[in-house]
């Protein structure tokens, strides 16, 4: 399934809407390393920005690119842990709506602060999330914040919270490929048109797919398999990419 189409809301509040052209991809259910690795293949490949939603095979734990595992493993659950490949904390992926925004480094945003880029998108996330029956939810403040390695019990500055709770966060890696803005949705109930609708905040045109790019696909399932899988990539960082 493939649509394209100019969407009718096509501003946030920051004055105009964010890109020209967008890729919604509703992707369907992978086993953790294979979501890490679509999100890569996705930066590497797509000459568009891509809001990519997409669900876990099982519940799972997913740690930030820096966080030690031996530190972390005694208060883990008895998941399976995949490493990601952007920063932040540890997320627990069981009941939460999982998105990555993706951002080749031939758009202008990727010229963009990490700090200024986190605003941005989480802002016209919580505009989103307010149009869909959470008006409460608003921006974390310096006053808001809190420390820890659990991203959802320690908010971050532009993280989205509803009264004193975290409900969206995330981590992003940025580089020569522009960059990857993973992010989870927590302890809110979204309706089935929400990622439709906040794409069209995001984007005057949007393309609609649950169809994954043969180049997307191939350079995925090498990721998966040479990275993302990898015992040494879960504890040290290595891999067997050259």
């Amino acid at each position: 399934m493939t649509t394209l189409g100019r969407l009718p809301s096509c501003r946030v509040d920051f004055g105009e809407s964010f890109f020209d052209q967008l890729i919604l991809h509703l992707d369907g259910t992978h086993a953790g390393p294979m979501n890490m690795a679509v999100d890569q293949a996705w930066l590497e490949q797509s000459e568009l920005p891509v809001l990519r939603v997409y669900t876990w095979d099982r519940p799972t734990v997913t740690i930030g690119y820096a966080q030690s595992l031996s530190k972390l493993q005694e208060a883990l659950p008895g998941w399976p842990v995949v490493r990601r490949w952007t920063g932040g904390g540890v997320v627990f992926h069981q009941d939460d709506f999982t998105y990555s925004v993706i951002v080749p480094a031939s758009h202008t945003w990727a010229e963009m602060s990490a700090l200024e880029s986190y605003r941005r998108i989480h802002g016209s996330l919580a505009e989103a999330l307010a149009a869909n029956g959470h008006p409460e939810c608003r921006l974390a403040m310096p006053e808001d914040l809190v420390e820890g390695p659990f991203c959802f019990t320690a908010p971050a500055l532009h993280d989205v919270i509803r009264g004193p709770v975290k409900v969206a966060g995330a981590g992003q890696r940025r580089g020569k490929l522009g960059f990857l803005h993973q992010g989870s949705v927590q302890q809110v109930r979204i309706q089935p048109d929400f990622w439709l609708n906040w794409a069209a905040r995001l984007a005057c045109k949007v393309r609609v797919t649950d169809e994954m790019p043969a180049p997307v696909m191939t350079r995925a399932l090498e990721l998966e398999s040479k990275r993302f899988s990898l015992p040494q990539w879960l504890a040290d960082r290595d891999d067997l990419l050259t």
